[in-house]
């Protein structure tokens, strides 16, 4: 056989098992349970705000807008006047694909349980309220303000079940007591990590201060920062303690925890795949 044959099959054998297998794909998931009616009010904007930079770090992070499910409000992108951000000014287009509910946040689960594949990654993202009781307040309810539903942490994982096939996920949520939802996923085998912004039996705050005087929630400032290397003014952070040019979750939860001055941050790792967890790598 000529050499150039062997090296055509090669070429098409190649090609069959790459379109067979397929490229790993980056999905996400982000609930903000409020609606901003107005820029610059203390413990209100930031539902808006703290959604924003959480888009904006996945989109840098490589996470295409069609696999990012944005749930927030009545469903409708907040005009803020701030241009940084504001999503037309910023991507050309809104960002909210619909409003934020406990039918539509099952049924984005629902439908992402038919698309994620065993190659693929899962970014999910709460911000809400949340009270917490039982044994060491550790049981959690959070509220979506926007309707007056309560979701517990128990419903939650179980939405997020859904999602079966999966190569690794994170979950990461902002709520007083937080750290209730670390137990309810911290089984060995479901190769996630849990990142949360207090403990069991803490509040958790707003920042008490950011760079550009917008408000935000500490954890969902802290946060979005570690994974971007960067403030929103564009100011380097150090949170690749590595130096290996990437991010893992387990850098972004040691920075939170460098950080954060007004909680504990918590980290559910039952797998020990946070040190090797990047999601700016196209296979986190």
């Amino acid at each position: 056989m000529p050499k150039w044959t062997r090296n055509f099959i090669f070429i098409i054998m190649s090609l069959f098992f790459i379109f067979s297998v397929g490229c790993a794909h980056k999905y996400a998931v982000l609930v903000s349970t409020n609606q901003v009616i107005e820029d610059d009010n203390a413990y209100h904007s930031e539902w808006w705000y703290d959604l924003f930079l959480q888009y904006k770090m996945l989109r840098e992070n490589g996470f295409k807008d069609k696999n990012i499910y944005v749930l927030y409000g009545n469903g409708t992108d907040f005009n803020t006047a701030h241009a940084d951000y504001n999503s037309i000014i910023q991507f050309g287009h809104t960002i909210t694909d619909m409003a934020v509910n406990k039918a539509n946040i099952q049924s984005v689960f629902t439908t992402l349980g038919g698309k994620v594949k065993s190659r693929d990654f899962l970014y999910v993202w709460w911000m809400g309220h949340g009270s917490g009781f039982g044994p060491d307040f550790c049981n959690l309810s959070m509220d979506i303000s926007n309707t007056g539903e309560k979701v517990t942490d128990t419903e939650l994982t179980t939405y997020i079940d859904n999602v079966s096939n999966y190569r690794k996920r994170s979950v990461a949520i902002m709520t007083c007591h937080s750290g209730g939802m670390v137990d309810n996923l911290n089984t060995t085998g479901n190769k996630t990590v849990v990142l949360t912004s207090s403990t069991c039996s803490q509040s958790s705050y707003d920042a008490l201060f950011t760079c550009n005087g917008i408000f935000h929630a500490e954890f969902n400032y802290t946060l979005p920062n570690a994974l971007r290397l960067k403030d929103p003014c564009g100011t380097a952070v150090g949170s690749d303690y590595n130096g290996n040019n990437y991010v893992s979750l387990s850098e972004a939860h040691q920075y939170n925890t460098a950080t954060m001055a007004r909680s504990t941050p918590q980290m559910g790792d039952p797998d020990g795949i946070a040190t090797t967890t990047y999601i700016k790598k196209k296979k986190p």
